[in-house]
């Protein structure tokens, strides 16, 4: 670039020339008024001599910024860049002078020459540049190291007190190291501090609030992000929060909110069709699963709820299939195996079931749902010692859930154990005590058992749950008119019939509900 400056120096120079005759003229005549002439005109060419400076350090940096842009070549040493412009000019550039460069050096994926520059303005500055020392926290929290990430904010925020975007990553710092106090209480600094609605702020305080167990201020800030950013990430916290209350009408509603504003989330709507799916809408489950399916046809999630559904339809060879191609993308999920195993359970085929289950086991060794599924098998294949100890460890891990105590009856019935059999059956009734398929066995059991007054009193339960509404499958109700006719006969001092006591023991064995996973 050719240069062309102002330089009074030069003797052919007219600003010069006029100022030396100014000069003789005010040292002969002694006027006031040339010396202020000649000091106006010093000024100006002064002034001109330093727009030609500034001139020249927007060329320089413009013409490594455009050689930087054109070939990809980033600029690694700073320190030697501030000598050069400084050396060019003849200034000092100013601290923040290579911010941009570190930003769009960051954001290209360029760590090394990243940290290379942000020491060498680091140096530079002497450690007063702000913004160098957060992207280099910005690095570290992505490369794992949390500690050094967290000793570089707590730098930063040193230089800038104020900032609410450094407090926000210390107290996410502090999240990831467990410490939820500490980063609750720089959370709400930080929300005090933010001058503009942050939904990335909301959503950690919600999830903070979440750790410490004050699920009530996470639901309320989980709104807040919600409304504020209709992310996907703040939707997905929303709903689980909501599932964990029981409250599946709202989640329903937020996940159908979250379908419009995220049409092409493979997350939200496997989330929504499987919340239908737990509410038994399964022809809406079964929409917003094939929706996810079609984005994404290895989502292991959208193929586990729509196993299920065929699976529910008795369906069971699309179901295998689904479930196949599942576990292909998810082989260590315990649902999946669990499914798995049912299928082929349905299908009569046990040593392929409890193949599949005991690999679920292996798994997940403390799934309570496997252990109860391996004790149905179990007892269907006559087996009922071993059916047995599956049920004990269900019930062990579970005691708050009926059937593990309704199955854990019928294997102590196979074992001729009638008196805790019958312990077990009444435990199971307090935890269910609307449950028509155990009515129905316990009835059947108290019948074979020669307890005929507590036989009756169970049947009469049955009845009035069916007079009610309550589903019940129609082989339970073919078993029951014949366990009617049996008391009636009895009743009318009539010898009973044989026929009810072998069905009733296939009954007993194998239960009408199925312990399946759905997500």
């Amino acid at each position: 670039m050719q240069q062309t400056s102002v330089n009074i120096s030069n003797k052919k120079c007219p600003i010069r020339r006029c100022c030396v005759l100014i000069a003789h003229l005010a040292t002969s005549v002694k006027f006031p008024q040339c010396r202020a002439k000649q000091a106006s005109v010093v000024a100006r060419a002064t002034s001109q001599q330093t727009l030609f400076k500034t001139q020249c350090l927007e060329a320089i940096v413009g013409k490594r910024l455009r050689k930087m842009l054109l070939n990809g070549k980033a600029l690694s040493n700073s320190t030697k860049i501030g000598k050069q412009l400084a050396k060019d000019v003849g200034e000092f550039p100013p601290m923040e002078k290579l911010n941009w460069l570190i930003h769009l050096q960051h954001v290209r994926g360029e760590i090394a020459s990243c940290k290379e520059l942000i020491n060498g303005e680091m140096a530079r500055s002497h450690g007063k540049n702000e913004y160098a020392f957060f992207k280099q926290g910005v690095i570290l929290k992505s490369q794992g190291n949390i500690q050094e990430a967290l000793d570089t904010f707590q730098k930063c925020l040193k230089l800038n007190q104020k900032n609410a975007n450094i407090l926000k990553e210390v107290a996410s710092c502090l999240y990831e190291m467990g410490r939820y106090r500490l980063s609750l209480n720089a959370l709400l600094e930080a929300e005090k501090l933010s001058k503009n609605p942050d939904w990335n702020l909301d959503d950690l305080i919600a999830k903070t609030y979440v750790k410490l167990g004050n699920s009530q201020k996470a639901k309320e800030y989980a709104h807040k992000s919600v409304k504020v950013g209709k992310q996907e990430e703040s939707y997905a916290l929303l709903i689980r929060l909501l599932v964990g209350e029981k409250d599946f009408a709202s989640a329903i509603a937020v996940g159908n909110a979250a379908a419009e504003f995220c049409p092409d989330s493979v997350q939200l709507l496997t989330e929504s069709g499987l919340l239908y799916l737990k509410t038994g809408q399964t022809q809406h489950a079964f929409e917003r699963l094939s929706q996810a399916l079609a984005l994404d046809p290895a989502c292991s999630k959208a193929l586990l709820g729509i196993g299920c559904i065929t699976h529910r339809h008795e369906d069971f060879e699309v179901a295998l299939t689904k479930y196949k191609i599942a576990v292909l993308y998810e082989p260590e999920s315990v649902a999946l195996w669990n499914n798995i195993g049912l299928c082929f359970y349905s299908k009569q085929k046990y040593i392929a079931a409890i193949s599949c289950l005991k690999r679920g086991l292996w798994i997940s060794p403390l799934n309570w749902k496997i252990l109860y599924n391996l004790a149905l098998v179990h007892l269907a294949t006559n087996q009922p010692a071993s059916g047995f100890n599956f049920a004990c460890a269900a019930v062990n891990l579970r005691p708050d859930v009926g059937d593990c105590f309704a199955l854990l009856g019928y294997t102590l019935f196979e074992l001729k154990d009638t008196e805790n059999a019958l312990r077990a059956l009444k435990q199971a009734l307090v935890l269910m005590p609307s449950d028509v398929s155990l009515l129905a066995n316990g009835s059947l059991m108290l019948e074979l058992l020669g307890f005929y007054d507590e036989s009756e009193d169970f049947f009469n339960k049955f009845k009035v749950l069916i007079d009610e509404g309550h589903q019940v499958s129609n082989e339970i109700l073919s078993l029951m008119d014949r366990l009617l006719v049996v008391q009636s006969s009895r009743a009318a001092e009539q010898p009973p019939g044989a026929s009810v006591e072998n069905s009733g023991t296939e009954q007993m064995k194998i239960r009408s509900q199925m312990q399946e996973d759905e997500v």
